[in-house]
């Protein structure tokens, strides 16, 4: 091998190492890191792949349904749909996850729009979006009722220390078959 090919060969791993490390520097929490992120404008050569947000989410959100009978008695309160036990598999392979993942956005913008008290919340997609799921759940559970209602609530998720919190229940809507 010619000194220009080692001197080549010696440059292409030093460039590559120092992509490396300052690709995985620039993942580091702490902004001071972010200083080699700089040098790439667009944000393609030293991406950022921080796993977490500058502030994590600290509970999940989980919604309720209870149905209205016929009788007019209503049910106890039941999970849409829960949320997964935890697998060492789901580090490779957990689509369930963008549920999840699609109910909290979801949840989120629900609160963002109860601060404001001129909207009507039931025309909002959030709501919308939120009715359809639990709707889609009564069906599958095969109950035709009268009407629904869901409730969104927080919880620690996997962390049980924190206290179950109440963000909103919806009015009861009418059980129409044809949707």
């Amino acid at each position: 091998m010619s000194t220009a090919s080692k001197t080549m060969e010696l440059m292409v791993r030093g460039g590559l190492a120092a992509w490396l490390a300052a690709t995985a520097l620039s993942q580091h929490p702490n902004r001071e890191f972010d200083r080699c992120r700089k040098l790439d404008k667009s944000g393609v050569a030293i991406p950022n792949w921080r796993f977490f947000a500058p502030e994590p989410c600290k509970h999940d959100f989980r919604i309720l349904h209870r149905t209205l009978c016929d009788d007019g008695t209503q049910t106890h309160w039941q999970e849409t749909h829960s949320i997964a036990e935890r697998r060492p598999s789901h580090m490779i392979w957990f689509p369930q996850r963008r549920r999840d993942k699609g109910i909290n956005d979801v949840c989120n913008e629900l609160i963002k729009l109860l601060q404001n008290p001129e909207v009507e919340l039931a025309t909002t997609p959030a709501y919308r979006v939120l009715r359809d799921q639990v709707r889609s759940q009564i069906v599958q559970d095969g109950a035709t009722p009268r009407g629904f209602q869901f409730l969104v609530v927080t919880d620690g998720g996997y962390d049980g220390d924190e206290e179950i919190g109440y963000i909103f229940a919806s009015r009861f809507e009418p059980w129409t078959p044809d949707e």
